[in-house]
């Protein structure tokens, strides 16, 4: 119940303090007597929008209270507005809140709170006895908008998981055309290496056989294990000196082979290139730091057939595809 309203400077009002009491109370006057700005008084302490516009000439602000039997609502309006419920501080939206408790207000050519919508479903249901059957739908809508989500997630699971099927293919397939072996970057490199210097290298290959052709080493030889046979302290030396001849002739037989082998065929040198460029945009695509395009073969293949196996099973691989 209303007991008490005291307005001070709102409007034309520079101060009132209105008491209620039990039963029926009326307000009556003429018109332009001031009866709106009691209701709009009251409406402010409610929560009701107010701006400085309604604060009365010359003063700084307007202030309005309602005493109610269980509480009290405060309210000022003007450059800095405030509110507060039983001398605490609130805000409008907690004095509405609070208020629709408490008073019901009824104009000339309208009910307010019959026309909100909550308080308009709320009779409804009430009326047609449907309150039980309104939660039971509530939870059942909550339910099916929970599985909706989920079912909305797995299908983008699902399609995530098939591109990345679709991707891993492709890239098996790449793998799978180049048939990479382990190493052949490293020895194709050392090949176009030796292909682009192929006369230096022949150059140098020529002067270290003729180099190792020269039978100093072989003489040395023959002359220490000569000696050997006077002394045999020298045994030991003419073994090593035989050691080394035997090993230079290896050293230079190897060399010649290998000068007969060069090769400086600009369409083998082409063949490499674009070999190289291959294998090179392979392993950038994979960003693999460690184990070349072998071990990526590898790694599409086992990511691939993880894949195919979930895809079996009706869903997603685990974890998240992606391209990188």
């Amino acid at each position: 119940m209303l007991k008490e309203l005291k307005v001070r400077d709102l409007a034309l009002v520079a101060e009132s303090n209105v008491r209620f009491g039990p039963g029926l109370n009326l307000l009556t006057g003429e018109t332009g007597s001031g009866k709106s700005l009691i209701i709009d008084a009251l409406s402010l302490a409610l929560g009701a929008r107010g701006g400085a516009d309604q604060v009365r000439h010359g003063a700084d602000h307007a202030s309005i209270e309602a005493v109610f039997e269980s509480v009290i609502l405060q309210r000022e309006i003007g450059k800095r507005g405030a509110a507060h419920i039983d001398r605490r501080t609130a805000t409008p939206g907690q004095l509405r809140e609070l208020g629709q408790n408490l008073v019901a207000i009824h104009g000339q050519h309208e009910h307010h709170t019959l026309l909100d919508s909550d308080t308009q479903t709320e009779l409804l249901d009430a009326y047609g006895a449907a309150l039980e059957a309104r939660a039971a739908m509530a939870t059942a809508h909550a339910a099916w908008v929970a599985a909706s989500n989920v079912l909305r997630d797995l299908e983008q699971l699902r399609s995530r998981g098939r591109r990345e099927q679709e991707y891993l293919r492709w890239q098996l397939d790449e793998l799978r055309r180049a048939d990479p072996r382990i190493g052949e970057d490293e020895e194709l490199s050392a090949e176009r290496s030796a292909m682009r210097h192929a006369a230096r290298l022949a150059e140098l290959g020529q002067e270290a056989m003729d180099a190792l052709r020269e039978e100093s080493l072989s003489r040395a030889a023959a002359s220490i294990t000569s000696a050997a046979a006077l002394d045999a302290r020298l045994a030991e030396h003419a073994t090593r000196l035989e050691s080394l001849a035997e090993e230079t002739s290896d050293v230079a037989a190897s060399v010649r082979r290998y000068v007969e082998l060069l090769d400086s065929d600009p369409g083998r040198l082409e063949a490499i290139e674009s070999r190289l460029a291959e294998l090179d945009a392979i392993k950038r695509r994979r960003r693999r730091c460690n184990g070349g395009p072998r071990q990526a073969t590898r790694r599409t293949r086992g990511g691939r057939d993880a894949t195919d196996e979930s895809a079996h099973r009706g869903g997603p691989p685990n974890g998240e595809g992606g391209h990188g």
